[in-house]
This record gives structure tokens, C-alpha cells and sequence, in this order.
């Protein structure tokens, strides 16, 4: 590190210029849920908003089940009471016989009420930025054997990110340019091995990755079969998901990864917590990297704010607060791809 750049982070740790990362920042944001309304009147935004509400509850939460609650009940009763703004939209849609208009409400909640509310009745939310999933989707069509990412195959992810979307998970594609195609083949995915995908994985720094194989596309008897690598060292997990259309097995398919990610990284936050967790960094050479850090960090299970303490050399000192305990925090960072454990601290993964 510089001695110009570590004059300036020390400078700016001194007076609060390095803030918080964007996912701790966004705890205490608010949350927009955009649902489609009869009109502007009272009654319209009244049920406009109780759907708002148990949308951005299984957002939170990535648990359709969730609305079944007493406590979503109790919170769509008093929905007004968790909300920051309102406004309406006017979209123009696709009805089957031409173009039509659609009146939307778009709701702004306070993410951090609702997120205390759902931990004291004791339900698991995500992390304040929940988990990317890299999806590596091997299929055929026409003879030819492919796996999905920005030059082919969009028809296949596109289910998968409308079924993702609205349950707080966020699905990235390779983009499958020359270095993907020499990393992984499509008879990697077919036969399930692993190793070849964690390394060709490692270059998008996913929290999980996801690979499926589609056989049966375009018929009435689709199949796809399902690993999932959630943890460095955890094991693969492995499903199959069946039916007569490839959208709607596939949708399945993202439902089921997604309750078995809220295990590793959902968990239940004690909204009064005032514990504190130190970890160093090593590897900061720039603003750009200390900022990466930052954000990393802030990504962690439980980790609700992220301050630099003290520089020495290319390590920063950081102030956890979590809401969690400390050792599940630890674990977490143990198992992040971009930080490698490095005696009493980490090693930052460019």
C-alpha cells in the first residue's frame, strides 16, 4: 500500500469518510415492492398494499410460507405503519391482443422495521444482500449441446430469474467467452463431476453455484437434474425436478434451490444485539480494493455494520457488529471464496 493511500484511509477512518458497505447501508433503507393496482382510489392502494406486503415478506425472507403467519397477518393490518413512500406508475403491457396499460403501485417500506418485526417472532430472513447464485445450465436443442450464458439459452434462464427475482435471490449466467469454454464443457455438467465447476466458478466470486442439466426440452416429459454447491467445503447437494413443461420445472427447480440455501444463510437476527467481532484483512493495495473488502465483509450471515479501526502495512483492522454469534459469523468468513484465511486474519482474492 502507498504511503499516499494509507495517509488517506487513515484520514478518513479518522473523520468518517470511509462509510459503511452498500449491503449494511441498505439495512436500514427501504424495500420496493411494485404490484399492479385497480386504480389511485383508497381501496385500490389498501389492497394494493397488503399485496406489497406479503411480496417484500417472502423477499426478506425467500419463504413463500412466510404469508401463512400470524405475524404476516398482524403486519398486513397495519401495512401503513411500514410504510416510507408510495407512488403510481403507468406500464404499458402485452395482453395477448395488443398493447394495454397497467396502473401500478410502487410501495417503499423500511426494510430494517420489517426485518426486526420477522426476527422477534423468530423467522429467518437473508442476509442484508442475499446470496448470488451462479447458474451453469447445460441443455440440447436441435441436435446441439449447449450450456446456457449471454450468446444462448436466455429462453431457459428466464423462468429462473422470474422465479428467483421474487424471493431475494439474484441468479448470474456466465458469460461463456473463451476462458469459460475452456474451463467447463457441457459433459461436465452431464456428468455431474464438481471440481470443473468450482474452478471455472471461482473467477465470479458467487456465494453459491448452481448447475442443472435439461433433458427434454421441447417435449412433454422434461427433466432436470440438479447439483448445488452452496459452501466451499460443503458437500454438493443433488435433486431432480420433473414435468411437461421446461419452464415450470425449471421455476421448480430455483423454489427447491432456494429453500435449501436458507439454511446455510438464512438465519434470525437479534435486533438488540450489541456484539462486536474484530477481523483483519491483508491484500488492500487500493481504495478500489479497500471498498471490495468492505462490501464483502458487509455480506457476511449477520453482520449488521462495518468500520476500519486501524492500518498497518497492506492490513486493515475492521469492527464487525453482528447480530448473530460470533462463531457463525467466523465460519462464514472461513468459507468465502474471495477471503483466504492467513494466520490471524484473512487474505483478500482479487
Amino acid at each position: 500500500m502507498s504511503v499516499v493511500l494509507r495517509l488517506f484511509l487513515r484520514l478518513a477512518i479518522a473523520v468518517g469518510v470511509v462509510t459503511a458497505s452498500p449491503a449494511v447501508m441498505a439495512q436500514g433503507g427501504t424495500a420496493s415492492i411494485q404490484v399492479p393496482v385497480a386504480g389511485d382510489s383508497d381501496s385500490a392502494r389498501s389492497e394494493g398494499l397488503v399485496r406489497a406486503m406479503d411480496a417484500i415478506l417472502v423477499r426478506l425472507t425467500g419463504d413463500p410460507a412466510v404469508v401463512e403467519t400470524g405475524l404476516a397477518a398482524r403486519l398486513r393490518e397495519g401495512a401503513e405503519e411500514y410504510v416510507s413512500g408510495f407512488s403510481y406508475r403507468t406500464v404499458v403491457t402485452d395482453d395477448g391482443d395488443g398493447t394495454g396499460r397497467e396502473t401500478r403501485l410502487l410501495v417503499r417500506f423500511s426494510r430494517q422495521s420489517l426485518r426486526n418485526a420477522l426476527a422477534r417472532a423468530e423467522i429467518a430472513v437473508w442476509p442484508p444482500s442475499p446470496p448470488t447464485v451462479l447458474v451453469w445450465l447445460g441443455a440440447e436443442r436441435d441436435g446441439e449441446r449447449f450450456i446456457a450464458g449471454s450468446d444462448q439459452g436466455q429462453s431457459l434462464l428466464e423462468p429462473m430469474r422470474a422465479a428467483a427475482e421474487p424471493l431475494g435471490i439474484t441468479l448470474i449466467t456466465p458469460i461463456m467467452d473463451v476462458e469459460d469454454r475452456r474451463n467447463l464443457g457441457y459433459g461436465d455438467i452431464a456428468g455431474g463431476f464438481v471440481d470443473p465447476v468450482r474452478e471455472a466458478s471461482a473467477r465470479y466470486g458467487a456465494e453459491a453455484v448452481v448447475v442443472g442439466r435439461v433433458q427434454g426440452a421441447g417435449t412433454a416429459s422434461v427433466r432436470v437434474r440438479w447439483v448445488l454447491l452452496a459452501e466451499d467445503e460443503a458437500p454438493a447437494e443433488r435433486w431432480t425436478s420433473t414435468g411437461n413443461d421446461a419452464g415450470s420445472v425449471l421455476e421448480s427447480g430455483v423454489r427447491e434451490l432456494v429453500q435449501r440455501l436458507r439454511g446455510p444463510y438464512g438465519y434470525i437476527p437479534d435486533p438488540d444485539s450489541r456484539r462486536r467481532l474484530m477481523v483483519t484483512v491483508g491484500g488492500v493495495e487500493s481504495l478500489a480494493t479497500h471498498q471490495a473488502v468492505a462490501e464483502r465483509l458487509g455480506q457476511q450471515v449477520g453482520v449488521t455494520d462495518v468500520v476500519p479501526v486501524e492500518i498497518v502495512d497492506d492490513r486493515i483492522r475492521w469492527q464487525l457488529a453482528i447480530s448473530v454469534e460470533a462463531e457463525r459469523v467466523t465460519r462464514a468468513l472461513d468459507t468465502d471464496q474471495r477471503l483466504r484465511p492467513d494466520g490471524e486474519g484473512y487474505r483478500w482474492r482479487p
